[in-house]
C-alpha cells in the first residue's frame, strides 16, 4: 500500500481500521518519525532562500510536502506542547504555562490527558522519546514509551514562594554566570563554548534516537515504531563548539538585520517593550552586537540540521525511508531581532507565530501546500498516522492534514485562517487571542490596546492600526469572527474580563512585575 493510499486509508474510517484483526493492522501501520525542533524560525532554511546552510532539511523538503502557513497555537514552549500533544487548546488540556519556570504555577499535564505517545503504546507501536519534553514530571517514562531519558523532569515543580526564591534580578544573574563559563561572548545572546560539539545539544538526543532505530531494526520489525526526537536547539542559548564558531563569523560578513530591528513597538501594548525575563532585556546591544547575535543564531540552526542529518540518514541506512512518514517541525519561531526582541513574549508577531512544516510520506511526490494549518493539525495527524480515535470525554480540535500532503491544492472551502492563544509567561498574567487572514491580523488583547495589522502594506508590523476608522469596519468583523471562534471552542475568555489582573501581574503573589 502507498504513503498515498494509506493516508487516504487512514484519513477516510477509524472506524474501519479499529475493526482489522491485529496482524493485518500490523501489515499496513506505518513507522513514525517525528523530529521536533524548538523556536526554529519559518523562514530560517537553505531552500527557502536563507543565507544558512541547511543541507539535510533541504534535502528532506525535496522529497516531502512543504507547508508554507503553519502557525503555533501559542508562541510558548510549554503551552505550544500541550496542545501539539493532545490536538487540543490550552482550555481543553490544562496547559496554560511554560511548566517549572520562574513564576509559573503550571503543574504537569495530568496523565489522563490522551497523547500520541500513549496511543502509540496502547496500538502496538515500539514507542521512543528523547530529547527536550518541558511538561513536567509525568513524562514519556510515565506514558508508556519504550525508549526515552530516564527520570526526566521528575524534580520539577510549580513555583510557591515559601520554597522559591526566583526573581527577575536573578534570572540576570545566572545571565552574567553563564559569560564567565564561556571561553568568549554574551550570555545568553552568544557564546564560544569550551564544550566539544558532541557534548552539546541536539547530538546527545539524535545519538539517542540513532541508537533506538538501530535496536529496533535488529529487534522489534515485528512491530512498526513511533520514535520522537525532540531537540532543545536552535532555542538559545546560542553558544557554539568552534567549528560553529567559525561558520558564524564566516556568515557575519554578509548578515543582513531585521528591517524592524529599531521598532520600539509604539503604539502598542506596553508589555511588548518591557523586559519579563533576564533575555528579554536588549537595552545593551547595538547593531554590531545585533548582527553578532544573529549569526550565532544563523550557526547553531546549521548545527541543529547537522545533527538531524544523522537520524534522516539512519533511517535510509537500515532501507526504512519507504515505511516511515517523516514529519518535521518547531514547537514556534524566535523574535532573532525583529522589533528590537530577542526570544520570544506574549505577543502575535510573524517572526514567532509562524513554524517550519514539512511531512515526507512513502511514495508520495513532493509538494509545496499553501494551506493554513496550525500544530493542533499537526497533533491530530500524528493521531491519525497511528490511527488513534478521539474520544467523546476529549473531543481533539485539530485536522488531519495528510490528504493535503503530495498535492499543491487544497479543498475549496479550507480556511485561511489562523488562530492564537496566550495566557501566561513564566507566571506573569498576559490574556492575548489573535486571528490572521491572508491580508489582515487582530490581536485582542484586553489588559491593554489591541492591535490590528494590514500585512500587505506593513509586512514587518510597525504600524497598529487599530481604532483608526477607515479600517474599522474590517477590524470589527475579524473580531467578531475571533469571538465567535473562542465560544464554538470553550474558551471562557469574553466572560472574565472583569476579574482580569493588570497585565504582567504576578498570578502567585498578585505583585506587578517584573
Amino acid at each position: 500500500m502507498s504513503g498515498v493510499q494509506l493516508a487516504a486509508y487512514k484519513a477516510s474510517s477509524f472506524e474501519r481500521f479499529s475493526q482489522i484483526n491485529a496482524e493485518e493492522r500490523l501489515l499496513i501501520m506505518q513507522n513514525v518519525l517525528f523530529i521536533l525542533t524548538d523556536q526554529w524560525p519559518a523562514w530560517a532554511f537553505g531552500f527557502l532562500g536563507a543565507d544558512i546552510p541547511t543541507p539535510n532539511i533541504d534535502r528532506l523538503s525535496s522529497e516531502g510536502t512543504v507547508f508554507t502557513n503553519a502557525f503555533t497555537s501559542c508562541p510558548l514552549c510549554t503551552p505550544a506542547r500541550g496542545t501539539l500533544l493532545t490536538a487540543r487548546w490550552p482550555h481543553q488540556n490544562g496547559v496554560y504555562d511554560n511548566q517549572s519556570v520562574g513564576y509559573s504555577l503550571q503543574e504537569s499535564m495530568p496523565l489522563d490527558q490522551k497523547t500520541w505517545i500513549d496511543e502509540a503504546v496502547r496500538l502496538g507501536y515500539h514507542v521512543g522519546y528523547y530529547g527536550k519534553w518541558h511538561l513536567g514530571h509525568i513524562n514519556p517514562e510515565k506514558r508508556g514509551a519504550h525508549g526515552f531519558d530516564p527520570n526526566i523532569e521528575i524534580h520539577s515543580k510549580p513555583y510557591h514562594p515559601q520554597t522559591n526564591d526566583h526573581t527577575y534580578e536573578k534570572t540576570v544573574a545566572n545571565y552574567a554566570n553563564q559569560t564567565k563559563n564561556l571561553i568568549k561572548g554574551h550570555a545568553p545572546f552568544w557564546g564560544d563554548s569550551p564544550q566539544p560539539k558532541e557534548n552539546i545539544q541536539p547530538f546527545p538526543t539524535v545519538n539517542k534516537g540513532v541508537k533506538f532505530l538501530e535496536t529496533w531494526a535488529k529487534s522489534h520489525q515485528n512491530k512498526p515504531f513511533f520514535l520522537t526526537v525532540s531537540s532543545a536547539p536552535p532555542h538559545f542559548p546560542h553558544h557554539l563548539p568552534e567549528e560553529y564558531v567559525k561558520l558564524a563569523e564566516e556568515l557575519r560578513t554578509r548578515v543582513e538585520l531585521p528591517a524592524n530591528l529599531n521598532d520600539n513597538c509604539e503604539g502598542r501594548p506596553r508589555f511588548h517593550s518591557t523586559p519579563w525575563w533576564g533575555c528579554m532585556d536588549t537595552s545593551s546591544l547595538d547593531e554590531e552586537e545585533w548582527k553578532t547575535v544573529i549569526t550565532y543564531s544563523h550557526a547553531h540552526i546549521t548545527m541543529v540540521d547537522e545533527a538531524i542529518g544523522r537520524i534522516l540518514d539512519a533511517i535510509d541506512r537500515l532501507d526504512l525511508a519507504d515505511t516511515t512518514t517523516v514529519v518535521f517541525t518547531s514547537d514556534h519561531g524566535d523574535m532573532e531581532g525583529a522589533h528590537n526582541r530577542f526570544d520570544k513574549g506574549a505577543y502575535f508577531y510573524e517572526e514567532v507565530w509562524r513554524i517550519p512544516l514539512i511531512i515526507r510520506a512513502p511514495d508520495t511526490p513532493p509538494a509545496t501546500q499553501d494551506a493554513y494549518v496550525s500544530l493542533l493539525d499537526i497533533g491530530e495527524t500524528l493521531f491519525s498516522l497511528i490511527c488513534a480515535e478521539s474520544s467523546a470525554d476529549q473531543p481533539r480540535e485539530g485536522r488531519n492534514l495528510l490528504s493535503l500532503v503530495g498535492t499543491q491544492s487544497r479543498p475549496p472551502d479550507w480556511p485561511q485562517i489562523a488562530y492564537g492563544i496566550y495566557y501566561r509567561y513564566n507566571g506573569y498574567s498576559f490574556e492575548v487571542r489573535a486571528i490572521r487572514n491572508e491580508r489582515y491580523k487582530y490581536v485582542w488583547n484586553p489588559q491593554d490596546i489591541d492591535e490590528f495589522y494590514d500585512l500587505q502594506t506593513d509586512p514587518h508590523e510597525m504600524k497598529n492600526l487599530s481604532g483608526q476608522p477607515h479600517i474599522s469596519t474590517t477590524e470589527n468583523d475579524l473580531r467578531k469572527q475571533l469571538l465567535t471562534w473562542l465560544h464554538s471552542i470553550g474558551d471562557d475568555l469574553p466572560n472574565r474580563l472583569d476579574a482580569l489582573l493588570p497585565a504582567g501581574t504576578i498570578i502567585a503573589t498578585g505583585k506587578r512585575g517584573p
